[in-house]
């Protein structure tokens, strides 16, 4: 009976290492996890089954032999992936931790800490402009990284990790893999954020900010938590951008349900994105889920409300209605519901941020806050009512803000890409087709080839001081816009 096993644990084992060789080396197979696991758990019970019969065994025996075959299928499977990807992957040749070239599960586990982002900033101050940080994933802050990768002319498409909205059916014009797809919905926003569009949008701005003055007034000096009350304005904003009214969190001076639900959620995706393969999973687990799926069905109920609001006053969420006109057509009502719930994350929170850092590093030095009152105080005195244009030539104010985003750009990680077939070079280094890569904003904005005293905040160098900028292509704080079709 020994003498079986042996065959049928090597035939198992043979079949493990086929399948990595012939199948999952090549191609994208994080999509098919749930279909991997059934597959997996039926062909033990069938397995045992057969087994049971041909070699007349008990039910018990035979189970216990299908555990061993699956085990050795899996156990062959992973050994001849691991050895793969450490001596024969063409990445073996880029530097980075050890153990990240052998499996996403080293970002996963160091990634509990949440700081993923400065964890990258020391791979790179180590390793160098390229690191590999997956078994095919490189990080790359090399000055040409952002115009080769993320720029609007990179043949690199959006990687895996954007599939996690097909699992909660929330596909948006920020997750959109298919550039055809994506370049169509961008035209439709292009209209929402026209010059003209956003001078329409100044007003209601401004009604919610002059509620935010009031609100710090009456701390009177006391010590505020500026972070959540800024955190209150931008999501009260784009509210009223997504679904025509505010989640009123400057009036309660605390978070609406929803963005609760939200914050969770974002919280569990962090934990998980290192994985794209493991999002499928969670996306249907009981618990993990549940935070996300109430703010997904909470949105679908606003946009629907919202579609039977008729409001003159402009806002984003009118452009992306006039495209979804017919309310019966399912993929319409599907962008719309997605889009909208794009509006209230990314217009929200980045803001939020931005923010925040901005009066941190003015707290720190009031040499800044001189220089702005200096610059500001006589465009206030006009009698006119107060509008982006008055500002808009402000030196000190723009390098303010420009500086903040460099030291702190919203989203710090940066975003996934992938190569096409042939590869690309960025500053005469190639990389090989279907390698994920990834630009880490905060580490770019930080590059000693980029700018002069990288980790200092010097707004001067965006207008007086121009020699402290050595090379523009590190600041790419929202990155530099969406592949083209040629």
């Amino acid at each position: 009976m020994d003498h079986y096993y042996s065959i049928l644990c090597g035939i198992a084992a043979s079949v493990g290492v086929l399948s990595h060789i012939l199948y999952f080396v090549r191609g994208e197979h994080h999509q098919h996890t749930l279909q991997f696991l059934q597959v997996l758990f039926y062909g033990f019970l069938s397995s045992s089954f057969i087994l049971a019969r041909l070699l007349q065994l008990q039910y018990a025996q035979a189970m216990h032999l299908g555990v061993m075959v699956i085990g050795s299928y899996l156990t062959a499977l992973w050994m001849s992936m691991l050895i793969y990807r450490c001596f024969f992957h063409n990445l073996h040749s880029f530097p980075g931790p050890r153990l990240a070239k052998l499996s996403k599960f080293y970002q996963f586990f160091t990634g509990l800490r949440l700081d993923a982002f400065r964890r990258s900033h020391k791979a790179h101050q180590k390793y160098g402009n390229f690191v590999r940080t997956g078994p095919n994933e490189l990080s790359v802050i090399s000055p040409g990284a952002a115009v080769a990768i993320l720029g609007p002319r990179s043949p690199c498409i959006r990687s895996p990790w954007y599939d996690y909205a097909l699992y909660q059916s929330i596909e948006s014009l920020h997750s959109t893999r298919d550039i055809a797809t994506h370049e169509a919905r961008r035209r439709v926003w292009d209209h929402g954020f026209s010059a003209k569009a956003l001078r329409d949008y100044e007003g209601r701005i401004t009604d919610y900010t002059q509620e935010l003055s009031q609100k710090i007034s009456t701390f009177s000096g006391n010590t505020m938590n500026a972070t959540a009350w800024f955190n209150y304005w931008s999501f009260d904003v784009m509210g009223d951008f997504a679904f025509g009214k505010s989640f009123n969190m400057l009036k309660t001076g605390k978070h609406h349900f929803a963005i609760d639900w939200l914050e969770k959620s974002m919280f569990l995706l962090g934990l998980c994105s290192p994985i794209p393969w493991a999002m499928p999973v969670g996306a249907i687990a009981p618990f993990v889920g549940t935070c996300f799926r109430r703010f997904i069905r909470w949105c679908n109920e606003q946009v629907d409300e919202r579609r039977d609001i008729k409001t003159t006053v402009p806002d984003i969420t009118s452009w992306l209605l006039k495209a979804a006109q017919d309310k019966d057509d399912v993929e319409a009502t599907k962008w719309l519901h997605g889009d909208s719930r794009l509006l209230v994350v990314a217009g929200s929170d980045t803001v939020s941020i931005v923010l925040t850092y901005i009066f941190y590093y003015l707290a720190r030095d009031s040499v800044h806050i001189q220089k702005l009152r200096e610059e500001l105080e006589p465009l206030m005195q006009s009698d006119e009512p107060f509008t982006v244009r008055m500002v808009q030539n402000a030196k000190h104010l723009n390098g303010v803000i420009n500086e903040a985003l460099r030291l702190h750009p919203p989203t710090p990680s940066g975003g996934f890409r992938t190569t096409p077939p042939q590869g690309i070079t960025v500053d005469g280094t190639f990389i090989p087709g279907g390698v994920n890569l990834n630009v880490p904003l905060y580490s770019l904005g930080r590059s000693g080839e980029c700018f002069v005293r990288p980790d200092d905040f010097v707004p001067e160098r965006w207008y007086s001081q121009p020699e402290l900028i050595l090379n523009r292509n590190g600041f790419a704080p929202f990155s530099l816009g969406e592949p083209q079709l040629s």
